[in-house]
């Protein structure tokens, strides 16, 4: 077989690129530093991105590509629609960072609740306040509403139900009542139910045209004063300035946020200003171990395709068929 021209224009671990040096001639653009895909993209078999652009305009210059290879879950970043009419297979990788932002939501959940983020901030400045003001709640026992239950959401409940003895609330329409039952949680028919009930809201769905918003002014609205709303998902189904509003007037207790529409957020972002906001920067799936599965799976997923072996991941199947 012709080697054929793998292009990374991101870092990924070295366990992936080992695997498609094996067989195919690698430009990894991290190493490149100030070289833009576009001027490689011509000549590329395939493309494992994180989360670089590949849009309509790109992807008419690459006349050899096969496959677009996501490493790690949502794929809002790739134009799937182009890639189809082109005839090139996009895959994702769903099962390798589920335990890590799984983990984050969780540790960010423990943040709001004992207030570590700001007693840290507080005690680092010399601003400490008396100790009454860090008095936190516990998990235990609480509702957790759940807005989407695949991989990430599956695992979050489970730790918060073993874990905590939380009840899990979920709102999820593609999900059967059979399988909310073999996942021990409560499946509920309607977003604003789950909304109300939740001490804590935790946002597991992918950005779609259907979740883009989906948490507005209206529905921040609904919660209770003391709850906290997670999103480790996506930016842009949170509306960022109702939230900000929200939080700021005091009408929920806080909110964690590892995404937003523009990442990283410039500094001044309103939503940084306040002490029951908490934020890190797109690295709730970042683990040395997910980083690794990521990078293994996108190698195969991609050396698969060159063998003409179907993908076990593909976004677009239909281009297979």
């Amino acid at each position: 077989m012709t080697r054929k021209k793998v292009i990374v224009p991101e870092t990924i671990h070295r366990a992936g690129l080992e695997i498609l040096r094996q067989e195919a001639d690698v430009i990894d653009l991290a190493e490149q530093r100030g070289q833009p895909l576009r001027d490689y993209v011509a000549e590329a078999h395939a493309i494992v991105v994180r989360v670089a652009k590949i849009d309509k305009e790109l992807l008419e210059q690459a006349g050899n590509l096969m496959i677009i290879a996501k490493h790690g879950v949502g794929y809002d970043n790739i134009d799937v629609e182009a890639a189809t009419q082109k005839g090139v297979v996009v895959i994702n990788t769903p099962l390798d960072n589920a335990e890590s932002v799984a983990e984050h939501n969780l540790g960010l959940m423990l943040s709001l609740s004992k207030n570590i983020a700001i007693a840290d901030r507080e005690l680092r400045t010399g601003k400490l306040a008396p100790r009454e003001k860090y008095t936190g709640i516990e998990l235990k026992d609480k509702n957790l509403g759940l807005i989407g239950v695949g991989r990430v959401g599956s695992t979050l409940a489970y730790k918060c139900q073993a874990a905590f003895n939380m009840k899990v609330l979920v709102y999820d329409p593609y999900i059967s009542r059979e399988k909310a039952d073999q996942l021990s949680v409560t499946k509920i028919e309607k977003l604003d139910d789950v909304l109300r009930a939740a001490d804590y809201v935790a946002i597991c769905v992918p950005l779609t045209e259907e979740t883009a918003n989906l948490i507005g002014a209206r529905e921040l609205g609904l919660m209770k004063p003391d709850a906290f709303l997670v999103n480790s998902s996506r930016g842009g189904i949170v509306d960022e300035q109702a939230l900000y509003d929200c939080l700021a007037k005091g009408k929920i207790a806080g909110a964690a946020m590892d995404v937003y529409v523009k990442e990283p957020p410039a500094a001044d972002h309103p939503l940084l200003s306040l002490d029951n906001f908490i934020s890190t920067p797109h690295i709730a799936g970042s683990t040395r171990e997910a980083m690794r599965r990521m990078a293994v799976t996108v190698a195969e997923e991609v050396l698969r395709v060159f063998h003409g072996e179907r993908p076990k991941f593909p976004v677009n199947p239909q281009v297979l068929d």
